[in-house]
């Protein structure tokens, strides 16, 4: 991912804006001479084909050249921003003599997802042929960083002051999102930053990377005889090659549209002064955010992330410790242990019911409010822990009978404990 590295930064000294052109310089130098191979393997795309079922489309490539010596097609695999496809595995429309291997003229039908807008046909790592067709996609359907909720966070920036320091922040946060990194300039670091982002089932799915620092008084200088984009186009070398003029949120912005950088393949940089500070922003998102559904996103979030934990004990005369897990995908996990060191695991499944049971029940006895509490001598031990979008939080009793904790501990036994065939692991009262 192409961030800015505090590493690189300036020393004691060395004008910020220099020293953050060499950071985000990542267009090569054009000029170079080298002459390049002759590809071994050209297609073209031939035809965007609407496609009822998914309402989006479907790419036709037929093969143009091909020299490649027994070019098997269970060799090839098609990549797609959303997807990977095993090339044996898609219809041809048009095939050669012999239908094992690739031969000039195939045709052959990628079934692309919201919102692809390239093919590469790959052998392993190595890429043969590749295509962008996002001019050729109606304006409506082409993916870009600016249309995303990344760009609705990076939009929402504002200079405050905190503590005395100035800093850029998102004046609200949507759900997901979370500051995960932050770092503050040093004296051999002029450089602050902050990284946001958005995860689901334990996957980032969009980032937003904010960079900035005070400007020199020798850059106070230059800007007052100047104009921020002229300014700011003279030091970064995006700016240089491809950079445009753009008005976000009311600055007057250098942008860069850096297709192919950063992990989801396109990121959006811009560059804008405010408050005597340059600020740096990279959008990133996963392009399948766009057109994800509400119940998509749901579904993603149902992974193997550990929704609660409930454990106690010790119960019977073994002295058994016993540990509950619930999964956001709705599977679970049964441990127990004696006091011998003897073990029992097993799995279970709970229901859509089920989960909404233990959801309500949390919800109406106030889980997030409850505080630990203990009380001395021998006696039952017991945790809740309990991860979810409005937080986590996790809840200690020793010893103690507090109504509304027994209630959700209660509803977690009455739900798990015959699934696991296990009714004799209710705590005793003490």
């Amino acid at each position: 991912m192409p961030h800015l590295k505090p590493d690189t930064l300036r020393k004691r000294g060395t004008s910020f804006l220099a020293v953050l052109a060499l950071a985000v310089a990542v267009i090569p130098p054009s000029g170079c001479t080298r002459a390049k191979p002759k590809p071994e393997l050209t297609c073209a795309l031939v035809e965007l084909r609407p496609n009822g079922g998914t309402k989006y489309y479907d790419a036709v490539v037929q093969v143009s050249k091909i020299t490649l010596q027994d070019p098997l097609k269970e060799q090839f695999q098609i990549l797609t921003p959303t997807s990977s496809f095993d090339l044996s595995s898609l219809k041809f429309t048009v095939d050669g003599q012999d239908p094992s291997r690739l031969e000039a003229g195939d045709t052959f039908v990628i079934p692309l997802k919201r919102p692809d807008w390239k093919f590469s046909v790959m052998d392993g790592d190595k890429e043969y042929c590749a295509e962008s067709f996002w001019d050729r996609l109606p304006v409506a359907d082409r993916f870009h960083p600016t249309k995303t909720e990344a760009m609705d966070v990076a939009r929402s920036l504002e200079i405050i002051n905190e503590r005395g320091v100035l800093k850029p922040v998102p004046t609200s946060l949507p759900p997901e999102w979370q500051l995960v990194d932050e770092k503050t300039a040093e004296a051999d670091n002029p450089v602050s930053s902050e990284v946001f982002q958005k995860t689901r089932g334990g996957r980032i799915v969009e980032q937003v990377e904010v960079q900035y620092a005070l400007l020199s008084e020798e850059e106070k200088a230059q800007l007052a005889s100047s104009s921020p984009a002229e300014f700011l186009s003279t030091w970064s070398e995006c700016a240089k090659k491809g950079g445009t003029l753009a008005d976000i949120a009311g600055h007057s912005a250098i942008a860069c549209d850096l297709e192919g950088a950063g992990d989801f393949g396109w990121t959006y940089r811009y560059f804008y002064i405010s408050a005597n500070m340059v600020v740096a922003v990279d959008v990133q998102s996963d392009p399948e955010e766009l057109g994800k559904t509400a119940q998509e996103k749901e579904q993603e979030r149902r992974t193997e992330q550990i929704f609660l934990r409930y454990g106690y004990g010790p119960v019977g005369k073994e002295e058994w410790q016993v540990m509950i897990e619930v999964r956001m995908n709705r599977s679970g996990a049964f441990h127990k242990r004696s006091r011998a060191g003897e073990t029992v695991d097993k799995e279970f499944k709970v229901s859509e019911e089920e989960f909404a049971a233990i959801e309500k029940t949390l919800a109406d006895n106030q889980f997030m409010s409850l505080e630990s509490r203990s009380a001395a001598g021998p006696g039952l031990e017991s945790f809740l822990a309990v991860r979810s979008l409005s937080g986590a939080r996790t809840v200690n009793m020793k010893n103690v009978r507090v109504p509304a904790f027994d209630e959700i501990a209660g509803t977690v036994r009455r739900i798990v404990l015959p699934k696991v065939d296990e009714n004799g692991m209710q705590p005793t009262t003490r």
